[in-house]
């Protein structure tokens, strides 16, 4: 991929990204997701691009990195982000009690568990 296409793909990656508030034009760098591209080495041993997403979480910062070449796409990237968008966004006294009941829970169920505990309060 070109610069230019690069330049598309983190676009379109934002706009998803955006659209669930995890991330916020004009509130500087502050956002729950921040992506960057960085070169890396791939699994052939040749320094390319990639794609790198941080957020921080229950156990420290969660990275989640792909390489950006033919395969990659942006939408299936930044949905592997947005499914989790409320977990991202949970106070962490929120997901540690979603962990103490459920200890290998993925965080794309945590909202109906939220809605679960409102239901019963």
């Amino acid at each position: 991929m070109n610069k230019v296409d690069i330049k598309k793909t983190v676009g379109v990656i934002q706009n998803e990204l955006i659209k669930y508030e995890l991330m916020t034009p004009g509130q500087g760098l502050d956002w729950p997701v921040s992506i960057m591209v960085e070169k890396m080495e791939n699994d052939y041993g040749k320094v390319v691009p990639h794609i790198v997403a941080k957020w921080n979480d229950v156990h420290g910062v969660t990275v989640k990195i792909e390489e950006i070449n033919k395969y990659f796409s942006a939408e299936l990237f930044a949905m592997g982000i947005t499914q989790k968008a409320e977990w991202i966004k949970a106070d962490i006294e929120d997901k540690v009690a979603y962990l103490k009941e459920n200890q290998f829970g993925h965080p794309a169920m945590f909202p109906a568990w939220k809605k679960k505990q409102k239901a019963i309060a």
